[in-house]
């Protein structure tokens, strides 16, 4: 057990000090945007990077969640499912491209945002296929590897997001810049494979390709609707009609309301990079035994709460001076709109734990519903207050949504031990 929470400790860190680097790298060019092009051209930039994104689970469809699992039990797999997974992810974010940017035409943009969004859909490609070089490092439980593609692709971007400014480029290469950062950190992925003593074969078996699709299914619904549930509403403010008392436009209003919320991404990845290390361990552990797997459960939750507790209360009342470092005094409604999500951030430290815990015991069959229904709870409220009381009404849904999930997760995950609990004594 020593040595198992110092692997999860160090290669937690591994992942915190790549973020670390990389959200200084976001923080800085958030800096240069915001000064360079204000409000409007920082909405903008923020459309371009937020529509792609609503992609990214898509592209990831949970294939890694199923052939990490399969890869924590036997190694000797592994090249068969790295290049299934491989070829279905490439297949499916070429796909998606093309459907993104048709589906841009039709919305009510400028020519220029447009074209910004289409060039930056290939962050779907390049963040799809770096989530696929991860599953190796994952399984070996080698993040150090990963974090140096990583944070090699960030200098890259920060660089060129210093030249394209200086230069007075287009916000929509700006942009781009992350595509082109993206790319050369999978390049680098791929060249480290060796240090994990893995070298890909890239022959692709149909059976294995049928076998992931169907097994990663329920997963990748439940990422369609956790996507809508954390994308949704920057779209809908840049299409709805907003309140008049603000003064804002619906470019500006994203941009308020996008600053606040990349803090408020900043801070979900600790959640996300506690449980890329932990869940390889909640496999093996429920290999071992029920108590074993039941014991790492609760001690991971009780820290999440904790650490959920404290990123909240230090973020607030820091609030007022991290959005005057990124935006400066044009953003100052930011501020009161990163307090509100922050309100509820604790919450989001507990639903992944428990969503992995439901995986771990096979029971992904239940997470389509339970994040189906929480998106047509924030999609249905976002459409009604959006138009009476703008960002700051997303604001507060954003983090009611996730509560909603965490009390059907407790449901389904009750159900799920209890069924796994019978069968083992039936067995």
């Amino acid at each position: 057990m020593h040595e198992t929470t110092k692997k999860i400790t160090l290669n937690t860190l591994y992942q915190i000090i790549g973020k670390v680097i990389t959200m200084s790298v976001t923080i800085a060019a958030t800096i240069i945007v915001t000064r360079t092009f204000g409000r409007q051209g920082y909405g903008a930039f923020s459309l371009m990077q937020t529509f792609p994104a609503l992609f990214f689970i898509i592209a990831d469809f949970g294939l890694n969640a199923i052939v990490t699992r399969e890869l924590s039990k036997d190694f000797s797999t592994a090249n068969k499912f790295f290049s299934s997974t491989l070829y279905i992810r490439i297949l499916l974010s070429l796909i998606l491209i093309f459907v993104g940017s048709l589906i841009i035409l039709f919305l009510p943009y400028s020519g220029f945002v447009k074209f910004g969004i289409i060039i930056s859909m290939f962050l779907i490609l390049t963040q799809a296929l770096f989530t696929t070089t991860n599953i190796i490092f994952q399984t070996k439980l080698r993040y150090d590897l990963p974090t140096i593609g990583l944070v090699s692709g960030s200098v890259i971007i920060l660089l060129l997001v210093i030249f394209l400014s200086k230069q007075n480029a287009d916000i929509s290469w700006i942009s781009f810049s992350y595509v082109i950062g993206g790319a050369i950190s999978v390049i680098l992925n791929f060249l480290l494979f060796p240090k994990v003593g893995f070298k890909p074969s890239y022959k692709v078996n149909n059976s294995d390709v049928r076998y992931l699709l169907l097994n990663s299914l329920p997963l990748g619904l439940m990422f369609v609707f956790s996507q809508i549930n954390f994308k949704a509403d920057s779209l809908l403010i840049s299409v709805l009609r907003l309140p008049r008392n603000l003064g804002l436009s619906g470019l500006e209003s994203v941009a308020v309301y996008g600053l606040a919320y990349k803090v408020f991404e900043v801070m979900l990845v600790i959640p996300t990079f506690v449980m890329n290390s932990v869940y390889p361990v909640f496999v093996r552990h429920l290999v071992i035994g029920k108590k074993v797997f039941l014991r790492t459960f609760f001690k991971v939750l009780s820290v999440m709460l904790v650490i959920g507790i404290l990123v909240s209360f230090v973020t607030t009342f820091f609030a007022p001076q991290i959005i005057k470092v990124l935006g400066g005094s044009a953003f100052n409604q930011s501020t009161q709109v990163l307090k509100i999500l922050m309100l509820g951030m604790f919450i989001f430290y507990l639903t992944q734990p428990i969503s992995w815990f439901i995986v771990t015991l096979n029971g992904q069959k239940y997470l389509p519903v339970i994040y189906l229904l929480s998106a047509i709870f924030n999609v249905s409220l976002n459409l009604y207050f959006i138009p009476k009381y703008s960002f700051y009404a997303s604001s507060y849904i954003t983090w009611l949504s996730e509560l909603l999930i965490l009390i059907l997760l407790c449901v389904f995950a009750h159900k799920v031990w209890k069924g796994y609990s019978e069968e083992k004594v039936t067995n």
